[in-house]
């Protein structure tokens, strides 16, 4: 080959290489950009503001990589977040489970160093993603997440890493009765973790437990609570959730999560779990930058979101689903004949996730629905009711199925009615159609 040639062969080679990189770069912003034209769904946690004024924005408190025990670069955590349409993730590497130590060396900071470093690049349209560096502090007696630290690798000032948790069970008996050494060194964590001005919480509740399946609250960690050492619990987290944590939460006026605990591919997990959206926290912000989220956590305003359920307070999953649900009393027909005044109203669902409703106003006679209804996301539904008073109405009592506001109970609220000009949607009685006048009709 002479030396033309092999200088026009590098230009065109280096010209397909350019070429393939661009393109893998397009389509790769186009699958996480958060500014993308995606509507809300499943696979895009976007909600709209509540009426409030809080912003609704998902996130995920906990999320491991290769530097513990997950199998993720951080750079594709975030990748994954962007795509399900999230704006902030905490990564929390196990403090002492560090089972790649030969590749990843023991920096518990790392992780959370690239991913401010992607962030900051303007790379796949990042920009507005937030991330808070966390740790997840493993003991035998439990698991607790603490978030927006300065310094992680503070969190283990001994030095421990194990490669399994096998391991961890061995060295930190548990004591649930009574505070002992692994109490103790858990309490010394807590406050270093708020003196960093971080805040922590309590995973996976059920799991260690004394009472298998239950939360139990010992009295060593009723003090952190009480201390304000631990202000959060997961309700819900992979594939689990722990109903009990709901009561829990109410009690000790903790915030409340729900996370993925990605330890493989978020999506792969979520499909082998068959779910049709990511597991996680709603924050009702004031803002979008990191403090905003934080501030969200100590005000107590999250909502959990798993297998389309949303739990949480009253006043937060009330928040939520009035963002999303609005009425609109479309239709009036007074005097209709045979049956009496109907109405016909559209309830449309802006949000990513589909809301199931039971219709519980007194007196309120539906003809095209039983008292159950679903409001698929981004759509609508027109229910038709007997004996409405048009002059005075003003919305109707429901109960949302797929939430909880206790272990076991539902939100009920009113669902009211947006303005509306009675004249305007006033008609002719017509029984679904059929003209008032029948002569010659039939």
């Amino acid at each position: 080959m002479t030396k033309r040639k092999y200088i026009n062969t590098m230009i065109s080679s280096f010209a397909m290489l350019v070429s393939s990189m661009l393109v893998a770069s397009e389509a790769s912003a186009e699958f996480v950009a958060q500014s993308d034209d995606r509507p809300p769904s499943p696979s895009r946690l976007i909600f709209p503001d509540t009426q409030e004024g809080y912003h609704v924005l998902a996130g995920d408190l906990h999320l491991h990589t290769v530097f513990s025990d997950g199998s993720a670069w951080p750079t594709l955590r975030l990748a994954e977040a962007a795509h399900d349409g999230l704006k902030f993730v905490s990564f929390t590497e196990h403090d002492i489970i560090t089972p790649k130590i030969r590749d990843t060396g023991t920096n518990k900071n790392r992780s959370y160093e690239i991913g401010r470093a992607f962030i900051d690049s303007g790379m796949l349209g990042l920009k507005g993603m937030r991330l808070s560096l966390g740790a997840e502090i493993t003991r035998g007696i439990g698991h607790f997440n603490c978030h927006f630290l300065k310094d992680a690798n503070a969190l283990n000032p001994a030095k421990i890493h194990y490669s399994t948790f096998k391991q961890t069970g061995t060295q930190h008996q548990v004591d649930w009765n009574r505070t002992g050494p692994v109490e103790k060194d858990l309490e010394a964590r807590f406050r270093e973790a708020k003196r960093q001005g971080g805040i922590c919480q309590w995973n996976h509740p059920t799991f260690p437990s004394s009472i298998p399946g239950d939360a139990v609250v010992t009295p060593f960690l009723e003090r952190m609570f009480k201390e304000g050492l631990l202000s959060g619990i997961e309700v819900a987290q992979s594939d689990f959730i722990h109903p009990a944590a709901m009561d829990v939460a109410l009690k000790y006026n903790l915030y409340i999560a729900a996370t993925t605990d990605a330890h493989l591919g978020t999506t792969m997990e979520q499909e082998a779990a068959g779910m049709d959206h990511r597991v996680t926290t709603l924050f009702l912000t004031r803002g979008d930058d990191e403090s905003a989220f934080k501030d969200a956590l100590e005000k107590r305003r999250t909502v959990g979101l798993f297998r389309d359920t949303f739990f949480g307070t009253k006043e937060n999953v009330g928040a939520v689903i009035n963002s999303v649900l609005k009425m609109s009393f479309t239709k009036y027909s007074p005097s209709e004949m045979l049956i009496g005044n109907m109405g016909e109203m559209e309830i449309k669902n802006s949000g990513p996730i589909d809301i199931e409703l039971e219709i519980l106003q007194p007196g309120f006679r539906l003809l095209n629905y039983p008292r159950f209804v679903k409001v698929a996301h981004g759509s609508k539904i027109t229910l038709k009711a007997l004996q409405i008073d048009g002059p005075n109405f003003k919305g109707i009592k429901v109960r949302v199925i797929n939430s909880l506001v206790t272990s076991h109970d539902q939100l009920e609220f009113f669902l009211q009615a947006q303005p509306f000009d009675l004249n305007a949607i006033t008609g002719k009685g017509t029984l679904g159609g059929i003209p008032a006048d029948l002569d010659g009709w039939m």
